[in-house]
């Protein structure tokens, strides 16, 4: 396995870039929550997947579960923080090199986004929220991210869409952290999804959008919990203009992996923990659509 702290890359003269007693501070703060978060992920990815996602959902739709020759890479707390000092270097080159190495030995690239490419982008947003990055590094760290998702696209063996499994993807109203919006949108195409990807603001502006089109499910993304009250009132407005009148609902986002309890008070209809089971929720909220729709049918035969 690679070891990304193994990788050099030019930092340039820091006492131009940053005093290296910040820079140090930095480093250390960023492998202690890098560390704290992977406790945090594998407990509730492991509750989660184990009592609910698996034999609800995979048993059900065992199509979605891919073969791997490879087992999936794991980054550790030094490896997620290594990674995240990587996109603040001064270009991407090196950024680009380490996960190029992975992805020639063999790691599934999807995987890959969501251990690796993810866990970096939260890192990110917790070293800004703490004053470790400025809004400058944080935005180009980010866009880096996207760039490298971009670059090594999952979808090239995605199913052909059929028409009949479209989702709208965007931030909750007011929600800046749209990374995972990215990640989604990638296994969902490889599921065979119509992605729409929505840049409306407002709960109107998102009601507009379900409105216009047809669409089975929506999912919305949230950071932080002071703007719960738009993101409900932006799920109540998407019920109530959909064309669809059974439109499923997901949210995702820390907030809700750390209180699971505000999916019901938001008014949304399940929580995604990543990807991988934002695309078995997607699929389960459109079978529900379905197995409703066909008792609505027989009640009125």
């Amino acid at each position: 396995m690679q070891n990304l702290a193994s990788f050099e890359y030019p930092w340039g003269d820091s006492s131009v870039h940053e005093p290296e007693r910040a820079a140090k501070s930095r480093q250390i703060y960023a492998r202690k929550r890098a560390a704290e978060a992977a406790r945090e992920r594998c407990l509730v990815l492991g509750q989660v997947i184990q009592a609910e996602i698996i034999p609800q959902l995979v048993i059900l739709h065992p199509d979605f579960v891919t073969e791997t020759t490879k087992p999936a890479y794991k980054p550790d707390a030094e490896q997620v923080a290594a990674f995240t000092d990587l996109t603040l270097a001064p270009d991407d080159a090196a950024m680009i090199q380490a996960f190029s190495a992975l992805v020639a030995e063999g790691y599934p690239v999807d995987q890959l986004f969501i251990d690796l490419l993810a866990s970096s982008a939260a890192l990110l947003g917790r070293m800004w929220e703490e004053d470790l990055c400025d809004f400058v590094e944080v935005t180009t760290g980010v866009f880096r991210l996207q760039r490298l998702v971009a670059r090594f696209r999952i979808d090239e063996d995605a199913a052909a869409p059929d028409g009949q499994h479209r989702v709208l993807l965007m931030g909750a109203p007011g929600e800046q952290h749209t990374f995972g919006v990215r990640i989604v949108e990638q296994f969902l195409r490889k599921a065979g999804w119509e992605v729409s990807i929505g840049l409306a603001s407002t709960p109107l502006e998102i009601a507009a959008l379900v409105a216009s089109e047809w669409f089975d499910v929506v999912g919305l993304t949230l950071s932080s919990d002071s703007r719960l009250e738009p993101l409900a009132a932006a799920i109540r407005s998407v019920r109530d203009a959909s064309c669809n009148p059974a439109i499923g609902v997901m949210v995702g986002g820390p907030v809700f992996l750390q209180h699971p309890e505000l999916v019901q008070r938001v008014g949304a209809d399940a929580s995604a923990v990543d990807a991988t089971t934002a695309v078995l929720l997607a699929q389960r909220l459109l079978d529900l659509a379905a197995n409703h729709s066909r008792r609505s049918h027989s009640n009125k035969d």
